[in-house]
């Protein structure tokens, strides 16, 4: 995780993007991908109308694992979605899985755009992953989401691996982002939701193929970091 990114996003105005108000979706390639990027400002929008759209079920996390199954990763990172939603204040949240392989959304494209269009057609404003992100995943699904937005719907694209693996002098898309508002509190529920992803932020076992996805730098800057969109 690059330190000068931590540093740029604090020095970034908290001028809040354009907000047009009422529906909001939230896109997703894998279950964690929209708490981690943005748990802290969802857990101040309860009081909306809000749905989740994941569009894997994150069964792809751990290969060659002699702990966990597919299946079982399949039918657990869903719940610990859940878990985590709950824990950012959405009693009964909207979760709508597409359930999509893990690992091909960039072969499912046509799909995606076809499941996504009924989805978000009555959105005012949509959260999806960031278009070059740098995890096949979420750019396959960021830029469907680009593709498939209606004009008149307000797009907020989520960098979730962009903070790892790029420094700002080298992106064309600096001048793009756009801080949200924080308190103690959200961030503490960011925190809390984002430990619901035991699969996620913890070791499976001692065995390499079964460490924790999330390392102690990316866990660092989702839970201290402020959150920034892309518009």
């Amino acid at each position: 995780m690059s330190d000068s990114w931590s540093a740029l996003l604090e020095g970034v105005p908290t001028a809040a993007p354009l907000d047009p108000g009422g529906k909001i979706v939230v896109l997703s390639a894998h279950p964690d991908d929209e708490v981690l990027a943005a748990g802290g400002w969802l857990s101040t929008q309860t009081d909306r109308e809000v749905v989740f759209v994941t569009a894997t079920d994150g069964e792809a996390s751990h290969p060659g694992s002699p702990t966990i199954t597919s299946d079982e990763l399949r039918a657990r990172r869903p719940l610990e979605l859940l878990d985590a939603l709950d824990r950012l204040g959405f009693d009964e949240p909207d979760v709508r899985r597409l359930s999509l392989p893990d690992g091909e959304l960039d072969r499912r494209r046509v799909e995606l755009r076809e499941l996504l269009r009924p989805l978000i057609e009555s959105a005012s404003l949509v959260l999806a992953p960031f278009a070059h992100d740098g995890h096949p995943d979420h750019d396959a699904l960021g830029q469907v989401a680009v593709e498939v937005c209606p004009a008149t719907t307000t797009l907020w694209q989520l960098p979730i691996w962009t903070w790892s693996w790029t420094r700002p002098a080298d992106q064309w898309w600096v001048a793009s982002i756009r801080r949200l508002a924080s308190t103690s509190a959200a961030r503490e529920r960011k925190r809390q939701a984002i430990d619901a992803f035991a699969t996620q932020v913890r070791a499976l076992s001692p065995h390499t193929a079964d460490s924790a996805v999330l390392d102690e730098r990316m866990l660092a800057h989702a839970c201290d970091a402020p959150e920034a969109v892309i518009v």
